[in-house]
């Protein structure tokens, strides 16, 4: 009596959990479903550069990383001589 009691209330407990699995995957595929749908319409919104247009700002960063790596060198020169003047001075 006990052990079909026990088979029962297994077999409740699996029938439960794959119910409360079937309704979380559904509602995470209709979530899922909507999130694609609102992508497709962003993209849609999307106003892509012109070819022309990625030349021309490639050329700006490339133009700005060099101009910016030639300062940044020249200010630790600078620093770096500052330094070992005082450390000059102060090692007597």
């Amino acid at each position: 009596m006990v052990s079909w009691l026990i088979v029962l209330f297994v077999l409740g407990a699996l029938g439960a959990a794959g119910y409360h699995f079937r309704q979380t995957f559904k509602r995470w595929y209709e979530k899922a479903v909507l999130f694609l749908k609102e992508v497709r319409v962003e993209m849609q919104k999307v106003v892509w550069p012109s070819k022309q247009e990625v030349y021309g700002a490639t050329f700006v960063v490339l133009v700005s990383t060099v101009i910016l790596t030639f300062a940044i060198g020249v200010e630790d020169l600078l620093l770096s001589h500052i330094l070992d003047v005082i450390l000059s001075l102060t090692a007597g």
